[in-house]
């Protein structure tokens, strides 16, 4: 009996073994999982996988609608910050200090008799308001920052677009007028100060849709982005010491009624000032360069009986008002 006892004992020891080994083998059967050990992920059930690949696969789908809006944001921010000049973070800035030469490239607005080079055109003092140089926004900038000028290379009824290897003075985009900002004496400019587009506008020339970033070939340039592109490209490889500024453009007015003297001109194609200055911000921001903003420096419909002589040409008070943003914008 005792022998038996025995047995039964070691049989039913055995069973115990056998269950708590089955208990083992079989994990899934427990209510909770104890963690892991170290290196434990490396060895995965394989009816795991395909699970773990989907979900992986979401989550690149996810990952890729989060970029595609994170992308309509970007899109949607440069959008908005079309009208805004580059922020000193994105472009280094060269402001205005005593004793810097100053070469401006401009139209009929800042000419004056005897101020610009032989051959160009000369709009002031025979006609308009401004019969004194020192009433010309850019003599008011020089004397009162006391600066010095290398150059006024403006000349009336020019524009941007042209013949770009012509002699043409009337093309703002040609080798000739680009020269003419270096010195008699052969000095080249610190500051170069870009004025011009109106009479793109007033000649109905076609924007275009150069924003800055491409290239353009010389020759025969009709559309005024790409005049304005070349423009800049020739003054940083001619000047690239000089910090350069675009002005965007005055309103410009047309002839209006008694009681409306000046109503907005619209060219030809349906554009503005506007169109035109929007365009010139565009190309600036997209060539890093400061933006000088006419637009909105207090001329307007309201006010351009007193600012123009006809709705284009300044006054003596319309030319304290362009020095005035013109001084904001390159002073620091």
């Amino acid at each position: 009996m005792k022998h038996k006892g025995q047995i039964g004992a070691l049989v039913c020891l055995a069973m115990l073994a056998l269950t708590a080994c089955s208990r083992i083998q079989k994990p899934e059967e427990a209510g909770s999982q104890p963690d892991p050990e170290p290196g434990a992920d490396r060895v995965e059930l394989h009816e795991s996988e395909p699970d773990a690949g989907a979900a992986g696969q979401d989550a690149a789908v996810t990952g890729q609608d989060a970029g595609a809006a994170g992308q309509d944001a970007a899109v949607t921010g440069q959008d908005a910050g079309v009208a805004k000049q580059p922020a000193e973070g994105d472009v280094t800035i060269r402001y205005a200090k005593s004793g810097m030469k100053v070469s401006i490239l401009g139209d009929s607005i800042s000419t004056f008799e005897g101020w610009i080079p032989e051959g160009n055109s000369v709009f002031f003092p025979h006609n308009g308001a401004v019969q004194d140089v020192s009433q010309t926004w850019w003599k008011i900038v020089l004397d009162e920052l006391d600066l010095t000028l290398c150059t006024n290379a403006s000349s009336s009824g020019s524009a941007c677009y042209g013949d770009s290897v012509s002699e043409d003075v009337k093309v703002g985009c040609s080798d000739h007028r680009i020269a003419q900002l270096t010195g008699s004496d052969g000095e080249v400019p610190d500051l170069i100060i870009v004025y011009m587009g109106t009479n793109d506008l007033v000649e109905s020339v076609e924007i275009g849709d150069n924003d800055g970033t491409r290239p353009v070939e010389e020759g025969m340039v009709d559309r005024f982005s790409d005049a304005y592109c070349l423009i800049l490209d020739k003054l940083k490889r001619q000047y690239p010491e000089a910090q350069i500024y675009c002005c965007t453009l005055l309103p410009a007015g047309d002839w209006g009624t008694e009681d409306q003297p000046f109503v907005t001109f619209v060219n030809g194609l349906g554009l503005t000032a506007e169109d035109y200055s929007k365009q010139i911000e565009t190309i600036a921001r997209g060539r890093g360069i400061p933006v000088i903003d006419l637009y909105h420096c207090g001329i307007s419909l309201e006010n351009m009986a007193q600012m123009t002589s006809d709705g284009v040409h300044l006054t003596p008070d319309g030319m304290r008002c362009v020095a005035d943003e013109v001084l904001r914008s390159i002073v620091k």
